[in-house]
């Protein structure tokens, strides 16, 4: 399925609402829990101090008791009166303190209506944001769908190849990581691609290169090189997203391994932007190196560079983002990093597992790596056998 730019155009700004709508939601809900919490402390403290209020009130009460009993035995008849008085005034400060407690305890009364409604306002937004969760989610989970049609589909992985993988796991729902090929007679031009981003931005450029590489990508022959498709599509990027160099927007772009196998010659022809590719052929790995340049803009933009080689049936072919490499242990916080990951697939190769083998041992390495570490990025490796 092709999308064009402006189909892509229209999905963007109908996410974007979507987010921003559900931002200004959350932003509101905590707002209202905030004022709860405070409402909910004074609240306390009022019934703390109407609880000591009480417990001193009843200390005086008894205290009064006692007082009396004891001049009532101890003391003459001629001070009976002036008893009589301080006891009078005593009883009063009580009515008054007593007066004064009632006031505060329905003051308390109102503060508990108004926290009860705010409770019940709270539970009406949660209510609010739960819903528009639900519509967000299933419009991504929808904007997924859309991805996963633009990606090849696998009758032409089976054809091309003896045996495969891809190892594709989102760090969300969508992924700003993409796989791509198409074949042509003899030639097969395939790649993987690593976007700015994960999750609705990087989909959103995933879906924009895999509609540029359809277009560049339209006729090639035997003479096409990757480096030229690689030029010409961060020639597309720079105008399409109109970047502009000394300004201070996001410079997007996409970083990628691009091949060009001969099914009948098995000759490659590889280019590749920030991205190397893996060729491992009798247990040795044989790295194609990346120019260190996006595509997109960039202060110091250099060409891309071709590199050709000879292949042969039975060897394996990597190409991958930096999400494997780069994800960092629960338990040492160290990345797996590039050494790690070469030497993996050489001890996977030599153990001659098929592409069902590896990808699970890879998954497993991953998980077991990772630990509780979140999952940092969005993960791809395919692996294509000759």
């Amino acid at each position: 399925m092709i999308f064009s730019i402006l189909d892509i155009i229209l999905i963007f700004i109908v996410l974007l609402l979507l987010i921003s709508l559900i931002i200004v939601i959350v932003t509101k809900r905590r707002a209202i829990i905030k004022s709860n919490r405070k409402i909910e402390k004074r609240y306390k403290q009022e019934i703390s101090f109407y609880d000591s209020e009480l417990t001193r009130i009843n200390y005086i009460y008894n205290q009064l008791l006692e007082d009396k009993t004891i001049k009532q035995i101890s003391q003459n008849n001629d001070f009976s009166n002036i008893q009589e008085d301080n006891k009078l005034v005593e009883q009063k400060k009580i009515e008054l303190e007593k007066e004064d407690l009632s006031q505060r305890n329905k003051k308390l009364w109102d503060m508990s209506i108004s926290i009860q409604k705010d409770k019940q306002r709270i539970s009406i937004l949660k209510k609010e944001i739960e819903n528009k969760h639900k519509e967000l989610t299933d419009s991504i989970q929808y904007a997924k769908r859309i991805q996963d049609a633009a990606l090849p589909s696998t009758d032409i992985l089976k054809e091309t190849f003896s045996d495969y993988f891809i190892m594709w796991r989102p760090r969300e729902i969508v992924s700003g990581d993409f796989y791509w090929m198409k074949r042509q007679d003899d030639l097969v031009i395939f790649t993987v691609a690593d976007c700015t981003g994960h999750g609705v931005p990087g989909a959103f450029m995933s879906m924009l290169g895999i509609a540029l590489l359809n277009e560049v990508c339209a006729n090639i022959n035997i003479f096409t090189k990757p480096s030229d498709i690689l030029e010409n599509l961060r020639t597309f990027i720079i105008t399409t997203l109109k970047q502009q160099m000394g300004t201070m927007d996001p410079k997007d772009g996409m970083d990628m391994a691009l091949c060009i196998l001969n099914t009948k010659t098995l000759d490659i022809k590889f280019a590749g932007a920030n991205n190397p590719m893996y060729l491992v052929s009798d247990g040795e790995l044989t790295e194609f190196k990346a120019v260190r340049n996006p595509i997109g803009l960039y202060p110091k933009l250099k060409e891309f560079e071709t590199i050709e080689a000879k292949a042969k049936k039975g060897d394996y072919i990597y190409m991958f983002s930096d999400g494997f490499p780069d994800q960092f242990s629960g338990n040492s916080h160290k990345k797996i990093t590039y050494g790690r990951f070469k030497n993996l697939l050489i001890e996977l190769n030599q153990k001659k597992l098929n592409s069902t083998q590896q990808q699970q041992e890879l998954l497993n390495y991953f998980d077991n790596w990772r630990g509780d570490f979140i999952q940092m990025d969005d993960i791809l490796i395919g692996g294509y056998q000759i």
